[in-house]
């Protein structure tokens, strides 16, 4: 029996952590393009190899790095900014007011950050966001990124807007933005990273197995997962926001759930608090599942609570699957990833979220006049994804 030594393996491939030495830059419309091509949006598939498919992917997400690059000051892109995509948003976020807080306690212990308004304790109105389990803090599709915009993409268009909404208040929400991917801590580099960055993380050769994930040393107390990590958020908020404070709250992808979870299990205690809930889902829930719901929470979430769907019908059309959900249920505008329910249905949300605070009493209607079967276009644009990615040759993890 043969093996070969570690030194004539393949190295493991590099990328620099910066637009420039990847040949990309921010255009004049905040959108990442190609500097040999400025109509060309970033390319993925530059190998048949899928290390360096994503080696290259966490380069431009901002890189593995043990000391990341400092902090850029500008606000739109030049060529001799070249901070990658998350240390791009990072001072944006700031900009708009989103200070960063860690849970439970600050490093070098291990914890994990999320994004809070400056002034969250003294809003009467707050809007918690739980994004998907595999995107970085305040992303909420690398997708509609490298499409449209880092604006679009992350949480800072959806914030502007935000802020310039005509609320019955004058003063405008607060945020917290969650964090459900970045629940995995790297020791090494002394920072909370989420699943896909983990796996780029450098290793010895470009074929060694993935770094061991330790259930004890690589996972924060309190944030093991995300129905924990939603419970401490929830925790934090009770100590840290106004008595009288009124919540609304977005869910996305395999967070949606456990949001509702949490919600239908401490009902009791949060009845007077929770206003308003919108998640963006790809599959149905069964009746099963509602039925085990106490009856005071599935009486708000058929009144309160909204489930934006898979369609390719237009944002805000009215779908079939109350029966299933037990609230109404919407197109979210996006026919084909969860990931980019939220940058294509957040105005409708927010019209929605502005309702419920402007109408006293407000309920949904059980039965808008028109439904559209909500199963129909995503079923066939899945079977579009998965033949164009068998003929591509590449693996898709989620649609």
């Amino acid at each position: 029996m043969f093996r070969r030594l570690s030194h004539t393996l393949p190295k493991d491939p590099e990328f620099p952590a910066d637009l420039a030495g990847l040949g990309y830059y921010i255009n004049e419309n905040d959108q990442i393009r190609s500097i040999a091509r400025p109509d060309q949006e970033f390319n993925y598939f530059i190998s048949r190899n899928e290390r360096v498919l994503e080696k290259q992917r966490e380069a431009m997400n901002s890189g593995c790095s043990e000391t990341p690059p400092p902090f850029q000051p500008n606000l739109i892109g030049s060529d001799t900014d070249t901070a990658c995509i998350r240390e791009k948003l990072r001072p944006r976020f700031q900009h708009l007011g989103l200070n960063t807080i860690a849970l439970p306690s600050p490093a070098p212990t291990p914890n994990i950050p999320i994004l809070v308004s400056s002034s969250f304790s003294t809003l009467p109105r707050i809007i918690i966001y739980f994004g998907e389990s595999v995107q970085d803090l305040g992303i909420f599709a690398y997708r509609t990124i490298g499409q449209v915009s880092l604006a679009a993409g992350s949480c800072i268009d959806f914030v502007c807007s935000v802020q310039a909404h005509q609320w019955r208040s004058p003063q405008s929400p607060g945020f917290l933005i969650a964090n459900c991917g970045q629940l995995i801590w790297w020791r090494r580099g002394a920072r909370a990273v989420t699943q896909p960055t983990w796996n780029a993380l450098p290793q010895k050769t470009g074929v060694a197995p993935v770094t061991r994930l330790d259930s004890e040393k690589n996972r924060v107390e309190g944030h093991r997962d995300v129905a924990e990590h939603i419970a401490s958020v929830m925790a934090w908020v009770e100590t840290h926001a106004r008595k009288d404070a009124k919540i609304d709250v977005i869910g996305m992808g395999d967070a949606s759930e456990e949001v509702v979870n949490w919600m239908n299990s401490n009902w009791s205690k949060w009845q007077k608090k929770l206003d308003a809930v919108a998640v963006g889902m790809a599959w149905m829930w069964g009746k099963e599942d509602l039925e085990a719901w106490g009856e005071g929470f599935r009486d708000f979430w058929g009144r309160r609570g909204r489930v934006y769907l898979l369609s390719d019908e237009p944002v805000d059309t009215p779908l079939m699957g109350r029966e299933n959900f037990g609230c109404n249920c919407y197109s979210s505008g996006e026919p084909s990833y969860t990931e980019c329910i939220m940058p294509k249905a957040y105005s409708s949300i927010l019209a929605f979220f502005s309702l419920v605070a402007t109408v006293p009493g407000y309920a949904e209607i059980e039965a808008p006049e028109t439904l559209v079967d909500s199963g129909r276009d995503s079923r066939s644009r899945l079977n579009e994804i998965l033949q164009d990615a068998q003929w591509r040759g590449a693996r898709v993890e989620e649609v």
